[in-house]
C-alpha cells in the first residue's frame, strides 16, 4: 500500500504570524496618551492655586428686629414655625415641632410656646403630646415637657394655646372630641388641673389674674377662675346666635382691653371680659348695605392696629353657607372709633392676617391658593389703603401667623 505523506503544517494548519504592526501600534498610542496626560497633570499642578476649603459658619443668633411667625402645620411629619423679619422680609429660619402644632408667641418676641403631638410609629403605636419652649433669638429649644395626650388636633388656629396674664400658667385646648382645658404650672412643668368645658371651644385669657373664658355653642361664654388645683365657673348671657350668625374662634384685643369678635356674616362684637362674666358692649356691622354679599373668610380672621383703632378683615364676595373659610378678595379696614368702613384694598386668597403696630403698619397674610406669605404696605396713609409688595414660598401652607414687636 502506497504510503501517504502529510505535512504536519497541514494537520495543525499552522499559520504565519500576523504583521507585527498590528500589535505595536496600539501600544504606541497608549504610551503617547499616557505621557500626554502626565504632562497635563504636571502642568495643572504647577499652575493651580492652593485649595481653599469652604468654611461653614453658623450664626449664634438671628438678626435683631421685629418678626412675623408662620405656623406650617403638618399632619404626617414635623411641623415648622417659620420666622421672617418684618421690615426687610428676610427669612431668618425655622423652629420644628411635631404633628398639628399650635403656637403662642410672647408679645416681646423672645419666647415661643408650641404644643404638638409625636407619633411613635406614625401609623400605629403610642402618641405623645409635648410642650416645647423656644428661645427665638437662637431658634433653639430651651426646654420641653410631656402633657396629657388630649390636646386638640386640627389646623393651626389662635385661642388653642394661651398664657395667663402673669405667664405662670399655660392653658391648652383639648378635644377628644370632648372639649376641656388643661392648666399647666410652667414653673413645675406639670398639670395643675383639667377643666371640662363641654360644648365650648377657644381660650380667651383675661388681662389679669388666673382667669380665662371660652365660647359655647349656646351663644354664651363661660369664664373660669383657677385657684391652685380647683376652679370656679360663671356663665354669661347669650352673646350670639350660633344658628343665625356664629362667631369665629379667633379674637383680637382692642387697645382699651375689649375683645373684638367677628361673625361669619361680617358683624363685629365688642365684649368686656374684665369681670366675672363676659359682657357684650356693642355690635357693629361691617358689610351691611354694601353690594356684593361680602363676608369674612379664613382662620385668623382679624388684625387690629391700635394707632388707628382699626380692625382689618379678609373679605370675600358672594358669600354663602360654607364659605366662611374662603380666601379673600379684599382687605377691609373698619374704624372702631368712627364705627365705619374706611378702606378696601385688593388682596387675593388670604385666610389669615397679622398687622404691625404704629402709624405705618405692615400687613402679612397667609395665601391659601399660592401657599405663600404675602406682605402688604401702605399705599395711602390717609385712606389706609394697602398694596402687595412681596411674597415668599418658604413658609408653605399656613393658617395662622403672629407678629411681635421690638
Amino acid at each position: 500500500m502506497r504510503a501517504t505523506h502529510v505535512r504536519m503544517s497541514e494537520v495543525f494548519q499552522i499559520k504565519k504570524p500576523m504583521h507585527r504592526g498590528i500589535f505595536v501600534r496600539p501600544w504606541r498610542w497608549f504610551l503617547s496618551t499616557l505621557l500626554s496626560l502626565l504632562c497635563l497633570i504636571q502642568h495643572v499642578q504647577l499652575h493651580a492655586e492652593k485649595f481653599q476649603p469652604d468654611h461653614i459658619v453658623t450664626q449664634r443668633q438671628i438678626a435683631a428686629g421685629a418678626n412675623v411667625f408662620l405656623n406650617e402645620l403638618s399632619w404626617d411629619g414635623a411641623s415648622r414655625i417659620h420666622v421672617f423679619g418684618i421690615d426687610d422680609f428676610a427669612y431668618k429660619g425655622s423652629m420644628p415641632g411635631g404633628l398639628n402644632t399650635q403656637m403662642q408667641v410672647l408679645r416681646d418676641g423672645k419666647t415661643l410656646y408650641l404644643v404638638s403631638s409625636f407619633a411613635e410609629r406614625i401609623v400605629y403605636g403610642q402618641t405623645e403630646s409635648v410642650v416645647q419652649i423656644y428661645d427665638v433669638s437662637t431658634l433653639s429649644r430651651r426646654e420641653e415637657f410631656v402633657v396629657p395626650n388630649t390636646v386638640v388636633r386640627g389646623v393651626g388656629m389662635t385661642q388653642m394655646l394661651a398664657l395667663s396674664a402673669d405667664k405662670k400658667l399655660l392653658y391648652i385646648q383639648n378635644a377628644t372630641p370632648a372639649t376641656s382645658v388643661t392648666v399647666i404650672d410652667l414653673a413645675a412643668k406639670k398639670r395643675v388641673t383639667e377643666i371640662p368645658a363641654p360644648g365650648c371651644f377657644g381660650i380667651y385669657p383675661a388681662r389679669d389674674g388666673h382667669r380665662f373664658s371660652t365660647a359655647c355653642g349656646t351663644g354664651v361664654f363661660k369664664t373660669f377662675t383657677v385657684a391652685g388645683d380647683s376652679y370656679s365657673v360663671e356663665t354669661s348671657e347669650p352673646l350670639f346666635d350660633v344658628t343665625k350668625d356664629p362667631i369665629y374662634i379667633h379674637a383680637s384685643r382692642r387697645a382699651n382691653g375689649e375683645l373684638i369678635l367677628t361673625t361669619f356674616g361680617g358683624d363685629i362684637y365688642l365684649a368686656d371680659d374684665s369681670g366675672k362674666v363676659v359682657q357684650l358692649i356693642k355690635t357693629l356691622s361691617v358689610s351691611a348695605d354694601i353690594e356684593g354679599n361680602w363676608a369674612p373668610g379664613g382662620y385668623r380672621i382679624s388684625a387690629y392696629n391700635g394707632f388707628y383703632d382699626t380692625i382689618f378683615i379678609p373679605m370675600h364676595r358672594d358669600a354663602k353657607l360654607g364659605s366662611h373659610k374662603y380666601g379673600s378678595d379684599e382687605i377691609w379696614a373698619y374704624s372702631l372709633k368712627e364705627e365705619k368702613l374706611v378702606a378696601r384694598s385688593p388682596a387675593q386668597n388670604l385666610v389669615s392676617l397679622a398687622i404691625s403696630a404704629g402709624p405705618k403698619p405692615i400687613i402679612f397674610g397667609s395665601n391659601a391658593k399660592d401657599n405663600t406669605v404675602d406682605k402688604y404696605e401702605l399705599k395711602s396713609v390717609d385712606g389706609l389703603l394697602f398694596q402687595k409688595i412681596a411674597s415668599d414660598k418658604r413658609a408653605g401652607a399656613t393658617t395662622t401667623l403672629a407678629i411681635t414687636y421690638d
